[in-house]
């Protein structure tokens, strides 16, 4: 009797756990049914985002030169949606083509270019949303609807406001050759793609300055002074970050010596872009020189000094940063605040004799003798990261999506 009770009891419980393990599994699927459509959704979240973005990025790209206007946006923009999967005329809305400042702090606003007040001035940034088609497997079982999926992008372009890596030169704009004056901007601009020589130790167009040899040092950085600093900052860049309407010294007492020295070594580390690219431009062998050709791509597809140039997927010593001043007074202890920064391409060094005139052109300014020159052009050059200010004329150009 006992016995025969148990067993009963067993029985009973044997169904109850049957029961509750069946609750169980059912919970178990439905949560698993709609994590699966969740994650569905995320992932069609973070699709639809990458899309806008790369349309986003497609139209500032028309922007980068003067006169651009919302029909030449509005193309790139819908051949970009094509060729990323996305309907143009369906997908592809509230498409903006603004005109916006760029003050302190706006990098970190997100909502910055839906709610800033345009300018009226150049168009700088492009402004759109992009809708996927979503679905639900099993979601619409337990009446939850399927979400609206899309993303909103926002792209902007404009010059260079603040920046590392810089060399320890100033060009002086209104004294320098390589400038011109240009009607119809009101300004002084480099000569892009023209021939541009000059001397360092020429104080009334370019100078040597005192950049901080540390990163995270103030642009002119305690500790900038002296010819190794001068010559390591050649070499290898100054990591100290420096922005328009800081000021910079002049490096007095520093002549050709240093220079020389310091442009030897950087030129001797280059060669990546010719190994990469000679082939496949037909050129010759490769011969251990970036030429600007196999270093940079325009970014229309056609090569011109106006157009603007990306990095051919290589890095070459040869491109160089600058800083622009207007003027030095020539007395060797200016201290001058920074206009702009511009993108150089260092061709060659020029051997002089005593009178000036040239007498050897070294491609890796590796040469016996003191007296020289440096001999390259200006180039407008794009970046795809660093601080965005206003465009200027000194062809250092970046675009960005908003943070």
């Amino acid at each position: 009797m006992f016995i025969t009770r148990i067993v009963r009891r067993l029985s009973e419980q044997r169904g109850q756990t049957l029961i509750f393990f069946a609750g169980i599994f059912t919970v178990i699927a439905i949560v698993g049914a709609i994590v699966i459509d969740f994650g569905v959704w995320f992932s069609e979240r973070r699709g639809a985002q990458t899309d806008s973005d790369l349309i986003a990025l497609a139209g500032v790209y028309e922007l980068l030169t003067t006169g651009s206007a919302y029909a030449d946006v509005d193309i790139a923009t819908q051949q970009s949606a094509v060729a990323n999967g996305i309907d143009p005329v369906e997908d592809l809305q509230n498409l903006a083509v603004r005109s916006l400042e760029f003050p302190d702090g706006y990098e970190t606003d997100p909502d910055y270019c839906h709610t800033a007040t345009d300018t009226g001035g150049r168009l700088n940034a492009v402004v759109l949303d992009v809708d996927h088609d979503s679905q639900a497997f099993f979601a619409g079982i337990f009446g939850i609807g399927t979400p609206d999926i899309g993303a909103h992008a926002c792209a902007r372009a404009g010059s260079l406001r603040s920046t590392s890596g810089l060399r320890p030169w100033a060009v002086a704009r209104f004294t320098s050759d390589c400038f011109e004056w240009d009607e119809e901007l009101g300004q002084y601009v480099p000569q892009f793609g023209q021939e541009c020589i000059f001397r360092i130790d020429n104080s009334s167009q370019v100078g040597s300055i005192r950049l901080g040899p540390d990163e995270g040092d103030d642009c002119s950085g305690t500790g900038g002074a002296g010819a190794s600093v001068y010559q390591e900052n050649i070499i290898e860049a100054s990591p100290s970050i420096c922005e328009i309407g800081d000021m910079v010294d002049v490096e007095p007492g520093l002549n050709e010596g240093p220079t020389k020295q310091a442009l030897a070594i950087l030129l001797s580390t280059e060669g990546e872009c010719d190994e990469l690219n000679s082939f496949s431009l037909n050129l010759a062998e490769p011969d251990g020189i970036d030429d600007f050709v196999e270093s940079f791509i325009p970014v229309s597809g056609i090569i011109g000094p106006d157009e603007t140039y990306l990095d051919a997927n290589c890095k070459t010593p040869r491109a160089i940063s600058l800083v622009i001043v207007d003027e030095f007074d020539g007395l060797g202890f200016d201290s001058v605040p920074i206009v702009g920064f511009a993108a150089f391409f260092l061709v060659a060094c020029d051997v002089l004799d005593n009178d000036g005139n040239v007498i050897e052109i070294s491609r890796d300014c590796d040469f016996s003798g003191s007296k020289y020159q440096i001999r390259g052009f200006f180039m407008s050059i794009l970046l795809l990261e660093g601080d965005i200010g206003a465009f200027d004329q000194f062809g250092t150009k970046v675009i960005r999506l908003a943070e």
